[in-house]
């Protein structure tokens, strides 16, 4: 078995490496896994600084379409070079970019699989790609937000209004708080207008991952909602959800630590019959 592993926002491959130990532990010993580092820098992630060198990187920085499609391009380009995989195992923006480039090339290329098994430790929501982007425009304060959507093929023109709500819609109101939590106004950017990517979910999108999967969400993490709506579009028949009582972050009791690898190596003996 051969994984490659995508680290979190603000992080690296060799935090990546130190963060999943007690777990790779508890893995046969014949299994290999490579670790990918993203090609941005990034702020550090909370509480890493003072235990880990830098740098510390990111696959993409905020969602917009270009930055996320060079993400997945960046993947997609070391599985050519260097795989094949078996599987991947990301936390946190890592796995919402495995999910990502999962999903994506299943609607591009149903019957070739970059991925024959997935690992979605404390994930974030991945992107849809091809649903076209929210161009989110201030005008004086951040409470000034107009939305409009503009389709895939880019043609300068937004989508006719059909009464989406994208305040409200599940695939795009996760995007707009995290946005605004983090820019209370554009101008922060010397702009006034940013485009972002709208989320996969299951109540438009049905099931999508058909691959074996496991999800592990802690109770106490704000992005819980995201890795349970991932699950919500895998294969409910070969897909295991783990979680336990702590936040975002990679558990390290041993109980939970225990049931993630039992988890994982079902995944995989699902992987065998599956395939």
């Amino acid at each position: 078995m051969r994984f490659l592993c995508l680290h979190g926002h603000g992080t690296n491959s060799q935090i990546l490496k130190a963060q999943l130990d007690p777990l790779l532990a508890r893995l046969p010993s014949d299994w290999e896994f490579e670790f990918l580092d993203g090609e941005m820098n990034a702020e550090p992630a909370p509480g890493v600084e003072s235990i880990f060198p830098g740098p510390f990187l990111c696959f993409h920085g905020e969602p917009v379409p270009d930055d996320v499609q060079r993400a997945v391009d960046l993947v997609k380009e070391v599985v050519l070079e260097e795989g094949p995989f078996d599987g991947v195992i990301g936390f946190s923006q890592g796995a919402a970019v495995a999910a990502t480039v999962i999903a994506h090339e299943t609607k591009l290329n149903p019957h070739q699989e970059l991925f024959k098994v997935a690992i979605f430790l404390s994930s974030t929501g991945p992107f849809d790609l091809s649903a076209g982007r929210l161009r989110l425009a201030y005008e004086g304060t951040v409470d000034d937000l107009k939305i409009d959507h503009y389709d895939a093929l880019e043609d300068g023109s937004p989508v006719p209004d059909d009464g989406t709500d994208w305040k409200t819609d599940y695939r795009s109101i996760g995007v707009i708080q995290e946005f605004q939590a983090r820019r209370t106004h554009l101008s922060d950017l010397g702009q006034q207008s940013i485009d972002v990517l709208l989320r996969y979910h299951s109540s438009v999108h049905g099931v999508l991952i058909n691959i074996p999967t496991v999800h592990v969400v802690g109770f106490k993490d704000d992005y819980a909602d995201q890795g349970r709506d991932l699950a919500a579009i895998c294969d409910p028949k070969i897909s295991q959800v783990v979680t336990h009582d702590g936040g975002h972050q990679l558990p390290r009791d041993l109980r939970t630590v225990t049931k993630t690898a039992e988890a994982i190596q079902w995944a995989v003996d699902r992987m065998l019959f599956h395939n």
